[in-house]
């Protein structure tokens, strides 16, 4: 039994290790237009407004901290499912209707599949350090709650034209801001079913 729990410890690290070079390495190609995965973006920073970069972003670092060491347990749990939410979204909703052969290609194949994929089975498969609690499935949502936050803002504060990132103020702000509102309830939705095998026992006893 240690035997196994060591080798998944060590598949781990490794796992978190090649997120954390995958990631940084796609957003330095990004940002800076290099070679062919920075072929279709814009470059510059404008890429840390999309909740797909910033995730990413977050992901990578906590990643790399778990990697050298660190106790980020929550941190991994919330950056787990923020990027599992872009997974989900990508998958059945801009998949369908922008084509997968746009969404899965260039960057978008490491930021939308590869890293999502890597971080949602090593948190259920092999990093098996930690349990967690009701109260943390909220915690996993403020990523996603202080995305929303930030795009109803900046909607309200520099209007719609050039700032509606994702196209959700189509009918104006008023109908915007429902449809952001259901994103961190979607998003800690992803928070429980992450948290299903990594339960605290004190949780697993009231559910008895």
């Amino acid at each position: 039994m240690t035997d196994k729990k060591s080798t998944s410890h060590t598949i781990s690290k490794i796992i978190n290790l090649l997120i954390g070079i995958i990631v940084f390495w796609t957003w330095s190609c990004m940002t800076f237009r290099l070679g062919r995965l920075g072929a279709q973006s814009t470059g510059g920073l404008s890429n840390l407004r999309y909740f797909t970069v910033l995730s990413n972003l977050f992901q990578g670092v906590v990643s790399l901290a778990y990697f050298f060491g660190r106790k980020v347990s929550r941190l991994k749990y919330a950056a787990t499912t923020a990027i599992a939410f872009t997974f989900i979204v990508v998958l059945c909703f801009l998949g369908p209707t922008r084509g997968y052969d746009s969404v899965y290609s260039g960057a978008n194949f490491f930021s939308h599949l590869v890293v999502p994929v890597l971080a949602i089975a090593d948190f259920l498969i092999f990093d098996r350090e930690g349990t967690f609690t009701q109260r943390d499935s909220f915690i996993a949502m403020i990523p996603m709650l202080a995305y929303s936050i930030f795009y109803i803002g900046n909607l309200c504060i520099n209007e719609i034209e050039g700032n509606d990132f994702y196209g959700f103020a189509r009918g104006g702000i008023a109908a915007a801001v429902p449809i952001l509102l259901l994103l961190p309830v979607a998003n800690w939705v992803i928070a429980l079913v992450l948290r299903l095998p990594r339960r605290d026992q004190v949780s697993r006893g009231k559910s008895k």
